[in-house]
């Protein structure tokens, strides 16, 4: 009796650790999402930036602003890469991703952009930050399904002797 619940617990826990694998073509993928956001915006491209969204996506942008759905996301990105936005260029510094389920994952992804304006046509000095996303598979492509982006700010004196698990640099003052 013991030996038979020992193998069935046994039989549970490896089953359990599948069903959190995910392939090296689905790592690959989450893990170009970055590079793609990245190539689309070198192309002043909002419609190409939305692709790699969910129909449904949720993406809050570094001013707070909370787009429901691809199509906002789209008109919004659309205007600004092709405004203020238009001689902007955006780096991708470093990414990590986590799986959360098989079709589940999370991305984290520092940035640089540098030439944007702000509303009154002002130069802007040259900023970093750190974007967050949840990719999900659906009908076989990763898509976003929610994104929070952050600018960055002077370190704090709390950040002290702690280090995230990627460095932003941090905007001075």
């Amino acid at each position: 009796m013991n030996t038979t619940l020992g193998l069935l617990s046994l039989i549970a826990f490896a089953c359990g650790n599948l069903a959190q694998a995910q392939t090296k073509q689905d790592e690959k993928a989450v893990r170009e999402l970055p590079q793609a956001f990245s190539n689309a915006w070198a192309k002043h491209d909002g419609h190409e930036l939305a692709n790699i969204m969910a129909e449904d996506v949720d993406f809050v942008t570094v001013g707070a602003t909370w787009f429901g759905g691809r199509a906002d996301f789209e008109k919004y990105h659309t205007r600004l890469l092709s405004g203020r936005f238009h001689e902007s260029t955006l780096t991708l510094l470093e990414t990590a991703v986590r799986f959360i389920r098989p079709d589940l994952a999370l991305v984290h992804w520092s940035w640089r952009v540098q030439g944007d304006k702000n509303a009154d046509g002002s130069p802007r000095p040259p900023r970093f930050g750190l974007m967050t996303m949840f990719a999900e598979r659906r009908k076989g492509t990763w898509l976003v399904v929610a994104a929070q982006n952050t600018n960055s700010l002077p370190v704090p004196p709390e950040l002290q002797d702690i280090k995230p698990p990627i460095a932003v640099p941090h905007t001075e003052p």
